[in-house]
């Protein structure tokens, strides 16, 4: 299953558990518990509470409100949700090794860990929204952050020997792809060598190198040796930067991708959104909720730098010719995923 699949990503933390225990618990003299000749009052168990939790709780509230209320269509993130977990549960063979998984990431039952996809659905949506996608905002990302993106095959050997043997192979007319399922020691030999797209800095440097100074179609001459042993590589996309008319749809995909890895960004909207539909709280002790999402929201936005857009070839073994992918910004997804853990604690 895929990483992606498993990492938890929500605003507003682990709704289900959260609200299952934080129902309205009025201010009485009630008698809830007693204990000895002592007894807890309603009163007083809400108070120990909301002393206990209360900003938090009410912060997870407050803001899947506004989530709600600020999506195209409540149900429709909420099918997305649900459609997305039983594809997952069929990948993994069935609800009980599902399940299993969700109990290995400490994730919760199937049901909460639905909703936690629904709530991430909604804060995707809006976080989308507020990204200026004009002609003007495009263009500047092509000049200034925009990579393209280089496309391979490769075939991995131990031995300059055997990736010789290898590569006299292809130039003697064998398919590519049936010479990486036989011959290559990576994980990618069971797709003929094909590796996920990627930018660039996201390669050891002497693949990427090779990528790049060999012609689209082409092979490489001869081995390209790395750390992790001898590279054959076929060349699909060089990463040459093409007119922007050509490659808008990726330009574009990347611009919004490296938004949402702005955690300040995600923040900010979230911030306006909150201001924009009209919070009022009551309650003198829970003022500061949302406070720091409203004082990010009145902050300048951020230069970025830009953000990897592809993703990591997932399948690939530690003999892959990945480097360790760098320490991004946090992301949309994880400044959902890092409220969830505030409100656990």
């Amino acid at each position: 299953m895929k990483k992606t699949l498993l990492k938890t990503t929500s605003v507003a933390l682990a709704f289900t558990g959260v609200l299952a225990t934080t129902a309205p618990v009025y201010a009485n003299d009630n008698v809830i518990a007693t204990v000895g000749e002592e007894q807890i009052t309603q009163d007083e168990f809400y108070q120990a509470m909301k002393n206990l939790s209360g900003e938090i709780t009410l912060r997870t509230m407050i803001l899947e409100q506004v989530l709600m209320q600020n999506v195209d269509d409540v149900e429709a993130s909420r099918k997305a949700a649900d459609d997305a977990v039983a594809q997952q549960i069929e990948e993994a063979g069935g609800e009980e090794t599902f399940q299993q998984l969700l109990d290995y990431q400490q994730l919760g039952s199937i049901e909460k860990y639905t909703y936690q996809l629904f709530i991430n659905n909604m804060f995707q949506e809006v976080i989308e929204k507020g990204i200026d996608k004009s002609d003007e905002a495009i263009q500047d990302f092509y000049e200034n952050g925009y990579e393209p993106t280089m496309e391979a095959q490769h075939i991995l050997t131990e031995t300059e020997e055997e990736a010789n043997a290898a590569l006299e192979r292809v130039k003697g007319g064998e398919e590519f792809d049936a010479v990486a399922k036989e011959v290559s020691k990576d994980s990618t030999a069971e797709n003929g060598g094909l590796l996920t797209p990627f930018v660039s800095g996201q390669m050891v440097a002497e693949f990427e190198e090779a990528v790049k100074a060999t012609a689209n179609g082409e092979i490489t001459q001869e081995p390209v040796k790395s750390q992790y042993g001898y590279h054959v590589i076929k060349v699909i996309n060089n990463g040459e930067k093409k007119p922007l008319e050509e490659v808008r749809e990726e330009v574009e995909q990347q611009y919004v991708n490296s938004k949402l890895a702005d955690a300040q960004f995600s923040y900010s909207i979230i911030g306006d959104l909150i201001e924009q539909t009209g919070v009022e709280i009551n309650d003198e002790d829970l003022k500061g909720a949302v406070n720091d999402l409203l004082e990010i929201a009145k902050m300048p936005e951020s230069v970025e730098s830009p953000a990897d857009t592809s993703g990591e070839d997932e399948s690939a073994s530690e003999e892959a010719p990945a480097e360790e992918a760098p320490a991004e910004d946090a992301s949309a997804e994880e400044v959902a995923e890092e409220a969830a853990k505030e409100s656990a604690e």
